[in-house]
């Protein structure tokens, strides 16, 4: 998942702790578009891949699939000695 790829690089950059707020959806009136806090990229990745499922976009274990790889494959390429 490119969610959970993007999420390890910019842990590598901002720390595994940074915690965020999200204002991107702030003021809406379609659903409720209250900020969003997080207490890292990752927990925030997660959400983002488990609000697929009931879209029906994704399956479950294609959100799990999906998050292992994103977070495996940028680890090894963060790790490359460039």
């Amino acid at each position: 998942q490119m969610a959970a790829a993007a999420a390890v690089v910019l842990a590598d950059m901002f720390g595994e702790d940074y915690a965020m707020t999200d204002h991107c959806h702030e003021g809406r009136t379609e659903f409720n578009g209250a900020p969003r806090e997080f207490e890292n990229f990752f927990e925030m990745t997660e959400e983002n891949g488990l609000s697929r499922i009931p879209l029906g976009v994704h399956f479950r274990i294609d959100v799990d699939a999906g998050l292992e790889l994103g977070y495996e494959i940028l680890g090894k390429v963060l790790n490359l000695p460039w």
